[in-house]
């Protein structure tokens, strides 16, 4: 098929709620990540403890952070982010939390007591760890957090604890509370995906880079 017929084929508003429907798909196997700016402050509650812990990268792809890949050699196989970028991974455990800040979207929809993923590096866990063992498990724990630098831990590094709640206290949070499904959202890419977002994202800086109107110094 050439390039004229192609685009004849994708005429149409019908080829637009196609692509509307696989955006909307996207969006709703995205899970957010929980963050703080530097020297702001949020409360939350953790809904499990134990938290699974893997080696992951992060890694900066078409000028966005939020790119995080389970390094494929905690499965046994060959992670072309290690060898192709000579990238080392982190340590990193995982809880589920409700982050009881309130904010609005851009469509002027306001948004409280969301569930998101809370990703603890090595010292957060060290943290993490010692207030597990003080209060008998994170299960329920509402902390305020504060991210007391721009330098600390993106998830806060000072952790107050304000009170315990039982499972019908977090429901009435969030209804729909509950721990996500780990090996479902952490489940590693294959090396042939992860190259090809790599490739992808190396055409595109090219690009930019040969492109004297887009250079900014």
């Amino acid at each position: 098929m050439d390039f004229k017929d192609l685009l004849e084929r994708s005429r149409g508003y019908d080829t637009f709620a196609e692509k509307e429907k696989e955006v909307e798909e996207r969006q709703k196997s995205f899970v957010s990540r929980f963050w703080l700016p530097g020297e702001a402050n949020a409360k939350i509650v953790f809904l499990d403890d134990n938290p699974p812990i893997i080696e992951e990268h992060q890694l900066k792809l078409n000028n966005d952070w939020r790119n995080w890949y389970t390094c494929l050699r905690i499965v046994g196989e060959t992670c072309p982010i290690c060898d192709e970028l000579d990238d080392k991974p982190y340590t990193v455990g995982f809880y589920t939390i409700i982050d009881t800040t309130e904010w609005t979207d851009k469509k002027g929809e306001t948004h409280k007591n969301q569930l998101k993923l809370f990703a603890a590096k090595f010292q957060t866990l060290q943290i993490l760890k010692r207030l597990s063992g003080k209060r008998g498990s994170l299960a329920g724990c509402v902390f305020d957090v504060y991210r007391s630098s721009k330098d600390a831990a993106n998830t806060g590094d000072v952790f107050d604890f304000e009170g315990k709640l039982d499972k019908e206290d977090i429901l009435k949070l969030n209804p729909e509370a509950s721990i996500f499904d780990y090996s479902e959202i952490l489940a590693p890419k294959k090396a042939g995906d992860i190259l090809r977002d790599l490739r992808k994202n190396s055409e595109r800086s090219y690009t930019a880079f040969t492109d004297d109107n887009d250079v900014v110094f």
